[in-house]
């Protein structure tokens, strides 16, 4: 049976190869020193990502396009730290003919959109929640405070007046629990709502990131080669309910929420800036990634691309023995 490949991992296939081509070059080519734009041969990680430029993220699996979409935007300071902005909806199409501190505005302002999405969302899901379990609570306050409990229907009518006289006291505080634990999950709902509204965007910093190496068997060659860095997101409180007409409805209002209905396991966060792990593997070490879209060249490795001049010689891996990186 022949075996298929996708690109990502045809690439990785070349890129052993690859490796000691471009190792070769690097020591026998000259260079233009005009930095990594126009670079006249490979040019290692290390190298590209320690000077001050700007790299989009995508999906490494797509070729570069006007309309492939930008996950986000790394800009890299040149000491050893890279500020991550996430996008919402951009493509390379927007990055023409901008400049790398034009991208960096451009990439501040997705960010925003990003934050003011992700909190409209939160606020939005949240205060759908607590209109459903303020009317739920609301009603059964006003049945517990009549002593009529009319949303019980434990004997296939409803009222307490329905329910045998001996097992009253047991139903009745059944329903002050469920009524209680209501009160709770609204309480802690409209502390949330707080904290969603209150949270303002900051923008992103420099964070450090780590170049990681893994060689092949021999452990003198270079099999493949990430970059890791903190990979922001933001984190708001979001209470949501499945389908608020159970709730609505005295027919299914108690035993919804008898059985559970008031539970919200979604807590506050301590702050809306959380960070994740985050990597993005370099592929294809010699493989030419370089695209021109409109009038702008794009060149890297699949999944993460830079602005570069036509003619550039391409990015590669780094060799086991580079300084300032992790190996195996």
């Amino acid at each position: 049976m022949k075996q298929q490949y996708t690109r990502r991992g045809a690439l990785k296939l070349l890129g052993l190869g690859a490796v000691v081509a471009a190792s070769f070059c690097l020591a026998g080519c000259g260079s233009s020193g005009d930095g990594i734009k126009s670079a006249s041969e490979p040019v290692p990680a290390s190298q590209a990502f320690s000077q001050k430029s700007v790299w989009m993220v995508y999906d490494g699996d797509d070729q570069i396009g006007k309309d492939e979409a930008i996950k986000r935007i790394l800009a890299f300071d040149g000491n050893g730290n890279v500020t991550v902005y996430q996008c919402d909806d951009a493509t390379f199409a927007d990055l023409n003919g901008l400049s790398d501190e034009e991208i960096i505005d451009f990439a501040k302002q997705q960010d925003k959109a990003v934050f003011d999405a992700a909190k409209q969302s939160a606020i939005d899901s949240t205060a759908e929640a607590i209109e459903a379990w303020q009317r739920c609570y609301d009603t059964m306050k006003a049945e517990a405070d009549a002593g009529t409990y009319d949303s019980v229907n434990e004997y296939g009518e409803y009222g307490i007046d329905a329910v045998p006289e001996e097992y009253r006291a047991e139903v009745i505080e059944q329903f002050q629990t469920t009524l209680e634990n209501t009160k709770n999950t609204l309480d802690t709902a409209n502390e949330g709502q707080a904290f969603n509204k209150a949270t303002e965007y900051r923008e992103p910093q420099p964070q450090p990131y780590t170049l990681a190496l893994e060689t092949d068997d021999s452990g003198n060659v270079a099999a493949s080669e990430e970059i890791r860095f903190a990979e922001p997101r933001f984190s708001f409180y979001e209470a949501s309910i499945d389908d608020a007409s159970d709730l609505e409805s005295p027919e299914t209002r108690f035993r919804v929420l008898n059985s559970g209905g008031w539970q919200s396991n979604v807590k506050i966060p301590e702050s809306a800036f959380a960070a994740d792990e985050g990597a993005v593997e370099l592929y294809s070490p010699a493989y030419s990634t370089t695209q021109t879209v409109y009038d702008t060249t794009f060149g890297g490795y699949s999944g993460l691309a830079t602005v570069v001049n036509e003619g550039h010689a391409g990015f590669t891996w780094d060799t086991p023995d580079t300084e300032g990186i992790e190996v195996d």
